[in-house]
């Protein structure tokens, strides 16, 4: 039996006990090498310390020595012991109105998953294939890039494996899973998740950590307009990432394919007609991803002025402690344990990560950095491109893809103040650029779940991978180049 790990938000460890105690001595000894290596002279001291605090978070995020969470906060406790900023300019990032966003969101997907409304939408859509191998597993990758459009890559991963995994030992007369085609569906499920979360705001972590960037830096992005830069990426990757992953899944019999087709009708069936609390919550959900898309219109609207994506969210997401269940007296779409189990450990390290941006502002480093790369006039921007956004997908296989996305973006803002480049020309790709990270099972939860069910072998993933991540790196140049960003 496949064992999945649990939806706990956090990345799966790179490493075991020796390797994160590797990587605490390393990064406490780095961040003090820097400290006693001499200083440009151009460069404040705070500055200084910034950059060694930069380099300790790194390396304590990229070999998960302590809890991402918790590496997250040494901003909040070092910076202002050390001068570097005032305490209420550390914390100031760790209450940004985008950690709200992302609780929202958390919030809804929570409540999603404990009605079962996500296998409802999945099953509905992989039973369509008729049992047929590579269409299931395109129905499988269609209802996970869905999904995960509006809830974490992770929990989409975590509620369709098991039916997968169903489906791959539907597929043998003795009840075994099927390694061809349960490797396709598994592997298929992980890539069209990841896939899937780069469209939406909402769907990754990634896509909200740069738009509150863009924001800071005086340049919003919308709803509507981060879709419609992500969509057509999003709609290339998934038929090339079914292709792939289908590659050595031959036909089978009849018989085979209709066995296969009873399995995921009668999971279907079990479900039974909708129930009351689904449709609520289908009902709020709607309304939520509309005001979200048509949020810049409402904006128009007299009263509605200051109306955001984070606003919207929590609304969303207070409704449900509201609204009846319609199941039994006094119950509601959502408790709050239920909530309690969401990942705010992500939610503090996306305040870590603005902390330690803002820092780099205040102390001039970001624009030291970017004087620097602008002083290189043989690169031309195009090129500062295509080595920002492979230096984000290499990274971000062994690294948190949010902790990547983090460390990498004031790199981009230094860029694009010194060379006069628009910043999200520069910092749009490599968002989308920390979530196409395909290799290795510790590249993202997705992959490791998938990694984790047996049904993968790494030599798989490995080729699968690769190819993914290199057409990702021309896609992502291409598509930001035609559109214009």
């Amino acid at each position: 039996m496949a064992h999945f790990p649990e939806a706990t938000g956090e990345e799966p460890s790179i490493g075991g006990p020796r390797a994160k105690l590797v990587g605490l001595a390393l990064g406490i000894i780095v961040a003090a090498a820097i400290l006693i290596a001499p200083r440009p002279a151009d460069l404040g001291s705070d500055a200084w310390i910034v950059i060694a605090l930069a380099a300790l978070m790194v390396i304590w995020w990229v070999t998960e020595a302590v809890p991402i969470a918790v590496t997250a906060l040494l901003p909040l406790a070092l910076l202002p012991a050390l001068g570097v900023v005032t305490m209420d300019q550390a914390a100031a990032p760790y209450a940004d109105p985008i950690l709200y966003l992302f609780i929202g969101g958390f919030i809804l997907g929570a409540s999603i998953e404990k009605w079962r409304l996500h296998e409802r939408l999945a099953l509905n859509v992989v039973v369509r294939a008729r049992g047929r191998p590579k269409a299931m597993v395109a129905g499988f990758m269609a209802a996970a890039a869905l999904i995960s459009m509006w809830i974490s890559n992770t929990a989409t991963t975590l509620m369709l494996a098991p039916i997968a995994f169903g489906a791959a030992r539907a597929a043998n007369p003795d009840g075994e899973a099927d390694l061809a085609l349960g490797g396709a569906l598994m592997l298929g499920l992980a890539h069209a998740a990841t896939i899937g979360g780069i469209v939406m705001p909402v769907g990754s972590p990634t896509n909200l950590v740069a738009i509150e960037f863009f924001a800071r830096a005086g340049e919003n992005v919308s709803f509507a307009a981060w879709a419609a830069a992500a969509a057509p990426m999003a709609l290339i990757m998934l038929p090339l990432a079914w292709f792939l992953v289908t590659w050595p899944v031959r036909p089978r019999d009849p018989a085979q394919v209709a066995q296969i087709n009873r399995a995921l009708r009668t999971q279907l069936e079990t479900l039974g007609p909708f129930s009351g609390p689904e449709t609520r919550i289908a009902a709020v959900f709607g309304v939520v991803a509309f005001l979200w898309m048509f949020r810049p219109l409402l904006n128009l609207a007299p009263g509605l002025a200051s109306l955001t994506d984070a606003g919207i969210a929590l609304i969303g997401a207070i409704s449900l402690f509201l609204i009846p269940s319609g199941r039994a007296a006094g119950e509601r779409l959502i408790d709050w344990p239920t909530a309690e189990r969401i990942p705010w450990g992500i939610v503090i390290m996306f305040g870590g990560g603005l902390s330690l941006a803002a820092a780099m502002e205040a102390t001039q480093l970001t624009h030291w950095i970017g004087e620097r790369i602008a002083g290189m006039d043989w690169v031309t921007i195009a090129g500062l491109i295509a080595a920002l956004v492979a230096a984000t997908i290499i990274v971000s296989e062994l690294a948190s893809n949010v902790a990547t996305l983090t460390s990498m973006l004031p790199i981009a803002a230094a860029v694009a103040a010194a060379t006069g480049a628009d910043l999200k020309t520069l910092g749009f790709p490599m968002a989308i650029a920390a979530s196409f990270a395909f290799m290795l099972p510790v590249a993202t939860p997705p992959n490791a779940i998938a990694y984790a069910t047996g049904l993968v072998t790494l030599r798989r993933m490995l080729i699968v991978g690769a190819c993914l991540n290199i057409a990702a790196f021309f896609l992502i140049i291409s598509v930001t180049r035609v559109l214009g960003l």
